[in-house]
């Protein structure tokens, strides 16, 4: 409940993202960056990719979270 809170309080734009964009931005950020990343920090580099022309000429922080991601859900994400 205190979650649900802070996101009434704070968050003004949340972004919907597809299963599949995430997967796609997973990809992009592993064959680019060369770092391994989960899930979550997929969904963030997805909605940031979905409405990237509006942060053009701008700075933007994306925070990629963790590496826990098992060798199955890896290959099914690999090129």
């Amino acid at each position: 409940m205190i979650t649900f809170e802070l996101c009434r309080a704070l968050v003004y734009e949340f972004v919907l993202v597809s299963e599949a964009e995430s997967v796609e931005a997973m990809r992009l950020f592993l064959t680019t960056q060369h770092q391994l990343l989960e899930g979550a920090a997929g969904v963030a580099i997805a909605a940031f990719l979905k409405h990237s022309d509006r942060f053009r000429h701008q700075n933007v922080a994306i925070v990629i979270c963790g590496a826990n991601i098992n060798l199955p859900t890896l290959k099914s994400i690999l090129p």
